[in-house]
C-alpha cells in the first residue's frame, strides 16, 4: 500500500513540473502563464493634442498574471532632431498605444526613458511593457515633479540615443 502511495505522489510531482502547454520544465523554474484582458470593440477617440487622460485602468481577467494595460502616454523630444516626438508618437500608435500629446522639451535627461506616474495603478507595468516593445527606450523611472504638468500616466522623453 505504501509503495502505491509513493508512486502516486511521484506521478503527481511529474505532472506538476510540466508546463501548461505540455512542455517540461526543470525543477525550480518559475512558470508564469498569462491571460489577456477582454478586447473592447469601442473605438479609441483620436488624439487631440491635449494631455488630459483618464487615470483608471481597465480590469483584467483571471489567471496567475495578466497583460499590462496600455495606458495613454505623452512623447517629448529632448533633442535638436526636428519632429522626432511626432515620429515616435506615430510609431507608438501603430504599436497599439494611445498618444495624447507630443512636444519638444528641454532638460538634462541621460537616456531615453519612460517615466510613469506612481500614483496610477498599473502605470509602472505599462511603462515596462512599452520598453519591452520598444527596446530603444533605455529606462523606466517614476515621474519627477515637473512631468506632472502633462497629466499623463506615462511620459516618454526621447534623447540622443533614441533610434526610430
Amino acid at each position: 500500500m505504501l509503495a502505491i502511495v509513493g508512486v502516486a505522489v511521484l506521478v503527481v510531482a511529474v505532472f506538476a513540473l510540466r508546463h501548461p502547454d505540455g512542455r517540461g520544465v526543470r525543477a525550480g523554474t518559475k512558470v508564469v502563464t498569462t491571460t489577456r484582458p477582454p478586447t473592447s470593440h469601442a473605438s479609441t477617440p483620436p488624439a487631440t493634442g491635449s494631455a488630459s487622460t483618464t487615470r483608471s485602468s481597465a480590469p483584467t481577467t483571471g489567471g496567475t498574471t495578466s497583460t499590462p494595460v496600455r495606458l495613454p502616454l505623452v512623447v517629448l523630444n529632448n533633442t535638436t532632431v526636428q519632429d522626432l516626438a511626432k515620429g515616435a508618437a506615430a510609431r507608438f500608435r501603430s504599436g497599439g498605444w494611445t498618444v495624447t500629446q507630443y512636444a519638444n522639451y528641454q532638460n538634462d535627461i541621460i537616456s531615453t526613458c519612460a517615466y510613469y506616474d506612481p500614483t496610477v495603478a498599473g502605470a509602472r507595468e505599462a511603462a515596462l511593457a512599452l520598453r519591452a516593445q520598444y527596446p530603444t527606450i533605455k529606462r523606466v523611472e517614476p515621474q519627477f515633479s515637473e512631468l506632472s504638468r502633462f497629466d499623463s500616466p506615462i511620459v516618454v522623453i526621447l534623447v540622443h540615443d533614441y533610434v526610430p
